[in-house]
């Protein structure tokens, strides 16, 4: 249909302006060093709650995610009950700062080279994946009729929150490789072809694997079978986290 059409349209359009980005040789620089910003304060709001309540910080799982994802194991101000804000600001400032770090030992051209495979190799991985998620959704968006819900309108819905999805995941991989791949060896330019390629997918790999805590935003795919659970009620396994944050982040 028409909608169906525009949902994928949308997000083609999007996906296929950053590969020519990449493959036009732009500078990604910049833009991966603000996905760095991003991740690290999306990391801070995935173990936070009720705003500035440290009361509701969790600070195991905190430290987890940003040793996982940045490569950053230590936050004196979480360690001195500092302010969401105090933690927010010496989370980025260190991963920015490591990251200027993993250029300085393999060199500002060779990390530039390395930002294009990573994001080109992420993106098309995401992309890929989206497509099928896409398709699943259609082939059960009926469903959707049972609760007297307009499935094109689930599908528009859905669809913008799987995209939506897609992007942050994009960010999330591309920062976690980058800043756990650049700075393993010194190496010189003929050696990125060799980075980019067996340690590249090693990384994907590994990163695939070893999911630490459930992304920021969250995806409600279709279910064939049982009631349909709102994806803001509480979950049914009694865990007090509403249902899209618990059992339905990858249903």
């Amino acid at each position: 249909s028409f909608w169906i059409k525009s949902v994928r349209n949308r997000a083609r359009e999007i996906i296929y302006k950053e590969r020519r980005e990449v493959l036009d040789g732009e500078n990604l620089n910049p833009k991966i060093l603000k996905m760095i910003e991003t991740i690290a304060q999306s990391i801070i709001s995935n173990h936070t709650s009720n705003g500035e309540n440290m009361e509701n910080i969790n600070k195991e799982g905190l430290l987890a995610e940003t040793k996982s994802v940045l490569g950053i194991d230590n936050l004196s101000s979480l360690e001195e009950n500092g302010s969401i804000e105090d933690i927010t600001e010496e989370l980025t400032s260190k991963a920015l700062e490591l990251y200027k770090q993993k250029e300085i030992e393999i060199g500002s051209e060779n990390l530039r080279e390395l930002e294009r495979v990573v994001m080109l190799k992420v993106v098309d991985q995401k992309w890929m994946d989206h497509i099928d998620s896409m398709e699943e959704l259609k082939t059960g968006i009926g469903l959707r009729a049972y609760g007297q819900k307009d499935p094109i309108v689930q599908y528009r819905l859905e669809g913008f929150d799987m995209f939506d999805q897609m992007i942050y995941d994009i960010k999330y991989d591309v920062v976690k490789i980058l800043l756990h791949i650049a700075g393993e060896q010194r190496v010189e330019r003929k050696e990125v072809t060799k980075i980019s390629g067996e340690k590249l997918q090693g990384a994907i790999n590994t990163l695939n694997r070893n999911k630490v805590v459930p992304t920021k935003t969250t995806v409600t795919t279709v279910k064939n079978e049982g009631p349909e659970i709102g994806r803001n009620e509480p979950c049914p396994c009694g865990s007090g986290k509403k249902y899209k944050n618990c059992c339905g982040k990858n249903a």
